[in-house]
C-alpha cells in the first residue's frame, strides 16, 4: 500500500518507496492502475481516457498541461496526473520524466520527506 493524504491512520512509522524507471514502462504500469481503479478503460481510447481523466480534476480537455491546477484528492493521483499530462502535452511531459535522470531528483520523495521531518520535529 501507499501512505497519501487520503489515509485517516497515522503513525510514527514510515517506509519509502521509490524507483526508476523508463517512461515508457510508467506509463504502462501508471495505465494499468489507472485501469484497475476503473478511472479508464482498457477499451478507452486517448480521446475517451483524457475526457475521463481530466473530469476527476475538474479540467478541460483542452491545454491541460498550461490550463490544469490538478487540485484533487483521490487514490493514484500522481499516476493520473502523469498520464493526463502525457495525453496532451507528450514531449513536455517526457522531458520533465527525464530532467532529473543522474542527479536522483524524485519530487514525491522529496516531498514526502520533507513533510515527514516537518511532523516529526527532526
Amino acid at each position: 500500500g501507499h501512505n497519501h493524504v487520503l489515509s485517516k491512520v497515522t503513525t510514527q512509522f514510515n517506509i519509502v518507496h521509490y524507483h526508476w524507471r523508463c517512461f515508457e514502462i510508467e506509463l504502462e504500469n501508471t495505465r494499468r492502475v489507472l485501469e484497475r481503479h476503473n478511472y479508464i478503460s482498457p477499451a478507452d481510447s486517448d480521446e475517451q481516457a483524457k475526457a475521463k481523466l481530466a473530469e476527476k480534476f475538474k479540467c478541460s480537455t483542452e491545454d491541460v498541461c498550461n490550463t490544469c491546477p490538478f487540485k484533487a484528492a483521490f487514490a493514484s493521483i500522481h499516476k493520473a496526473r502523469l498520464y493526463l499530462k502525457w495525453l496532451d502535452c507528450e514531449e513536455q511531459i517526457k522531458k520533465e520524466y527525464y530532467a532529473g535522470e543522474g542527479n536522483m531528483f524524485n519530487t514525491d520523495l522529496n516531498n514526502f520527506l520533507k513533510e515527514s521531518y516537518d511532523r516529526s520535529d527532526v
